[in-house]
């Protein structure tokens, strides 16, 4: 797909978490019922890599009785062999009322198009996509129920890593997860390390910082009172996402 160009730039961070293959089940954190949480929520983040401007994600979180919908609109304009690629791309996330994935769909629009969807309601999980060239690749794998969905260029679904964390705050806390583009999962660490003086959009603020690790990454998040996502950076990737809206 398209967007795996991305996944090259910036492998580093968002788009990686740690590959686990047959060990991840012995790494695996024993489930624990979490409270229900209240998360709405909607904005635009800027996205550039290397200073250089590359697209935008629109996104939407609204919460009911029963789930929390996650969804958006991602534009990114990339060089691939001398030529300029226009993307859309549009990840739908729905979990329930503890922030345990349901059902994640994605879908990308330009040059080329594909679509996934997972079933994380079925167990093992059921996984399909849809490739470039109109092939089916079907997969299942053995999921917990609490896994962390953090997609491919997907900047809010670190707004819900913030929510889980928030669920249990302080000290340091270890997560499965899963990226659905490259059917991976993982292990995600997120560690609060305090207020600090940040600038966005060209204004300095205090903002809490919290730090997610992988075992090949360090992705700083910085979120404000309101435990909304202000800034994402991944120092290895040149990455920077400021929320704008």
């Amino acid at each position: 797909m398209l967007t795996r160009y991305l996944a090259v730039v910036l492998a580093a961070g968002m788009l990686t978490v740690s590959a686990s293959g047959p060990s991840a089940a012995a790494r695996r954190i024993p489930f624990s019922p979490a409270p229900s949480v209240s998360l709405s929520d909607r904005g635009v983040f800027l996205l550039s890599v290397a200073e250089r401007t590359i697209g935008s994600e629109s996104f939407e979180i609204r919460s009911s009785a029963d789930n929390v919908e996650a969804q958006a609109e991602i534009r990114l304009r990339v060089e691939q062999n001398g030529k300029t690629i226009d993307l859309k791309t549009f990840p739908h996330l729905i979990l329930d009322a503890q922030l345990h994935p349901l059902n994640y769909t994605w879908s990308q629009k330009g040059p080329q198009s594909s679509q996934l969807e997972v079933d994380f309601r079925s167990s093992p999980a059921k996984t399909r996509y849809k490739t470039v060239t109109g092939e089916e690749d079907r997969r299942d794998f053995a999921l917990p129920k609490d896994v962390v969905v953090l997609d491919d260029n997907v900047v809010h679904h670190y707004q819900l890593v913030v929510a889980r964390y928030q669920l249990t705050p302080g000290g340091k806390q270890t997560f499965q997860a899963f990226i659905p583009q490259e059917a991976l999962p993982g292990v995600l660490n997120v560690e609060d390390v305090g207020m600090e003086a940040v600038t966005v959009q060209g204004s300095p603020i205090r903002l809490r910082h919290l730090v997610v690790t992988t075992e090949n990454a360090r992705i700083n998040l910085w979120v404000d009172d309101q435990q909304r996502l202000q800034r994402v950076s991944i120092p290895e990737a040149q990455l920077e996402a400021i929320r704008t809206k």
